[in-house]
């Protein structure tokens, strides 16, 4: 067994502490218990895993075991032998987690390996332990790749997620909803339509068994990194006419069309690569009937909205004579089995759009605003796009992780308070990403929104993108909120360093990026003006 560490210290056993496991004649032994390799991978940067001598055969149970191993702990497999078939190779990208050298150039091994720079190491680690995770940990994961293999190779889609089904609460709608002074005050900026449309829903693509691909991975507008491998579908291909999306089967579709224009046409059209779309705002209450009632009466005359999901989190029902604001489409009521913050991001069936726009019942947004960030979205569908935005830090003298709230110029985090998010993400959020996580956000009461940016920047490798130069979002009035409590803080923290040791790594990401519209008038405090705004 051969390892290197990132000084390129070489450890080399040519000896068994105890008896080797039986090979082929022509393979490494395997020596120690699994527990001691463990430890020895666990401060390795690589591990050398020599291919069979026979170059008859094209992989083994040894090498097998050699590289789930170092996947499993985050070491970079090293693969001597250009004839060794890894498993899937057909259909995972094998070369951004390992390295494959062919056995004559062992001598240049030490050159090559010292090549590689942090941040190439730092990604095929990250790649190596999202492939295990995904593919190879559990039984249940090793089955599923399985069938799907078999199922990408004979072309059959997988089956639709379910939808989670919202059990309605019955409520009175009469008083019609007036025109918040805030609100109808936009400013200098006006991003919503002439005319407002009914709502409609996004395009389903459930099923399609027409279609025959020699390379469906690239025909399809995908975003880069390990974003077409998923747990509950992997490997399948996904085509722009059958977009597998899970539950909703819908997808990052390129549908074309933009009418670009500006002035008054671009107020009257959406534009961009979707040019007929709405959105539903999911707004998560529990027992503030008032803040509530404000915060639905604001959302009347919101351009694209489809319908308001209110998900109630009480286990009281709406009082009997509340009287909900009639603000010209469906407010949806659904009741909870429980109190839970994760109720936020379970995949309504009564979300009908691919756009979700996540808000707090204290949030005080302008409709400028909220159209502005659906617009931004709509050109960045696989991110999280919002307002209030948030970053983590290393404390040195604790060798721990922090969540900071200050302002800054850069951010990893954008709250989804008040934040866009494609539903797919819900799916991912309620059934794929493990269950510790939401455990976690269960007995604190907290972090389920830090959660969302590690799901989100772990699947896609970006940044969240921050719209306007807006820190806070509470309405002025509202009750005050949990956030203000010093525990709070202290929760926040320990979630985020439980959430990297699920992980196996920290995936947020930094960025100094901002999105604003020129016609956006930015006010920085004076000590905050070296701050850089994108547009």
């Amino acid at each position: 067994m051969l390892l290197t560490t990132q000084a390129l210290l070489v450890l080399v056993e040519f000896t068994c502490k105890n008896r080797p496991r039986p090979s082929l004649p022509t393979e490494w032994a395997l020596c120690g218990e699994r527990e001691e390799r463990l430890e020895v991978l666990k401060v390795s940067t690589f591990a050398l895993i020599i291919a069979p001598g026979d170059g008859r055969l094209v992989t083994s149970a040894g090498c097998g075991m050699r590289l789930f191993e170092a996947l499993e702990v985050g070491a970079i497999p090293v693969i001597l032998g250009d004839h060794l078939r890894l498993p899937y190779h057909h259909l995972i990208r094998w070369s951004e987690a390992a390295l494959m050298v062919p056995k004559p150039r062992i001598t240049e091994l030490h050159f090559l390996l010292r090549s590689l720079s942090d941040n190439d190491m730092l990604a095929m680690r990250r790649q190596g332990r999202f492939l295990w995770e995904t593919y190879f940990s559990t039984f249940d994961s090793v089955f599923s790749t399985i069938l799907a293999s078999v199922r990408t190779s004979i072309q059959v889609p997988a089956t639709p997620i379910r939808e989670e089904p919202a059990h309605e609460i019955p409520h009175k709608a009469g008083k019609l909803a007036g025109t918040d002074a805030n609100m109808a005050d936009n400013g200098d900026l006006d991003l919503g339509p002439v005319e407002t449309e009914p709502p409609y829903a996004s395009p389903r693509f459930l099923r399609n068994f027409t279609y025959t691909a020699s390379d469906t991975y690239r025909t399809w507008n995908r975003p880069p990194g390990p974003f077409h491998l998923f747990p509950y579908t992997p490997l399948d291909p996904v085509l722009p006419s059958e977009a597998k999306f899970l539950g909703s089967g819908t997808g990052f579709r390129p549908i074309g069309g933009g009418t670009g224009g500006s002035g008054k046409e671009f107020q009257a059209a959406l534009g961009g690569n979707m040019p007929r779309e709405q959105f539903t705002v999911v707004m998560l209450t529990y027992e503030r009937e008032e803040v509530l009632m404000n915060s639905l009466e604001r959302l009347n005359g919101l351009p694209y909205l489809n319908k308001v999901v209110v998900v109630w989190n009480s286990p009281k029902p709406p009082s009997e004579d509340l009287i909900w604001p009639d603000i010209g489409l469906p407010i949806v009521v659904v009741r909870t089995e429980k109190n839970s913050l994760n109720n936020r991001f379970l995949p309504w069936d009564a979300v009908e759009t691919e756009a979700i726009l996540s808000i707090d019942d204290d949030a005080h947004l302008r409709h400028d605003e909220i159209m502005f960030g659906f617009r931004v979205w709509r050109e960045a569908r696989d991110r999280i796009v919002g307002f209030p935005g948030r970053f983590h830090a290393w404390d040195v003298n604790h060798q721990s992780w922090l969540y900071n709230s200050n302002y800054s110029c850069e951010l990893s985090m954008v709250l989804t308070g008040a934040a866009f998010f494609h539903k797919y993400y819900a799916y991912l959020y309620s059934y794929v990403m493990p269950q510790a996580i939401r455990d976690m956000v269960d007995e604190y009461i907290n972090c389920e929104d830090i959660a969302m940016n590690f799901l989100v920047s772990h699947i896609t490798r970006k940044p969240p993108i921050k719209v306007t130069s807006r820190w806070t979002f509470r309405c002025p009035g509202c009750p005050q909120a949990l956030s203000h409590d010093d525990s709070h803080f202290h929760e926040r923290h320990k979630c985020i360093n439980f959430f990297v040791k699920v992980y196996g790594y920290m995936p947020l990401l930094y960025t100094q990026f901002r999105v604003d519209s020129v016609l956006f008038k930015t006010r920085l405090p004076h000590d905050k003006t070296k701050c850089f705004k994108f547009i």
